[in-house]
């Protein structure tokens, strides 16, 4: 990880939360985290999570080592290590939307956006992930919100965008909406939809976001154990 502190004028550089958050910290393999989630409603403490991070890059789908829960959620999960994750509580997909007028940088005749399209179609449609939760986060807004303003037309990129207005609300409605049919018509069994507009640099709402995640594992769990 490199950060750049030029704003700081001392031999001493201090980071902040929000130098980490912008820090970009290239996934290789299999990460794994644990962390404490805040305790919900009605609990004194809070429930440690295991996080497992996988690389997205096309040239790191292969296959990776086992993973069991508890409490697990495996974040952008190739096809190929599908059959490792059947058992998780959820899996939390991160779609780069602002990535429409992108390529991806080991083949550059492939668009970043469809090919999150094409491995979201991969794993919405996987008959071992047909019980697994998926939530999906349409990561990046901000950035996405930021093209739009100085003047790219998304519509030039994505022909079926149409001529609709070219601004930030309607275009996550559009990729919110696109992403939900995906899920409604590749899934082999009937499952809720879950997805957020993200930009996880913003703490505020990424941490009601991933409370809302927490409650909806607990719900899964509470629901299989015929307490809900």
């Amino acid at each position: 990880m490199v950060i750049s502190l030029p704003q700081v004028p001392s031999t001493f550089s201090y980071l902040v939360t929000d130098d980490v958050l912008r820090a970009r910290l290239k996934t290789v393999g299999v990460s794994e985290y644990r962390c404490e989630m805040e305790a919900a409603a009605g609990r004194e403490q809070g429930t440690e999570w295991r996080i497992v991070d996988v690389g997205g890059s096309r040239s790191q789908r292969g296959g990776i080592s086992s993973i069991s829960p508890p409490h697990s959620l495996i974040i952008t999960p190739s096809a190929t290590w599908v059959p490792f994750f059947d058992d998780v509580d959820a899996i939390i997909f991160l779609a780069p939307i602002s990535g429409f007028d992108q390529v991806l940088a080991e083949d550059r005749s492939v668009n970043r956006l469809e090919d999150s399209v094409l491995l979201w179609k991969a794993v919405c449609s996987n008959k071992l992930l047909a019980n697994v939760d998926l939530v999906l986060f349409l990561n990046k807004c901000d950035i996405l919100d930021a093209k739009l303003d100085s003047g790219i037309r998304l519509a030039k990129y994505v022909r079926s965008y149409g001529d609709r207005q070219n601004d930030l609300d309607t275009a996550s409605k559009y990729f919110r909406s696109k992403f939900s049919a995906i899920h409604r018509e590749y899934s082999p069994l009937p499952r809720k939809f879950y997805g957020f507009c993200t930009s996880v640099t913003d703490t505020t709402t990424t941490a009601g976001i991933l409370a809302s995640v927490r409650d909806m594992v607990v719900r899964r769990h509470l629901k299989q154990s015929k307490l809900l």
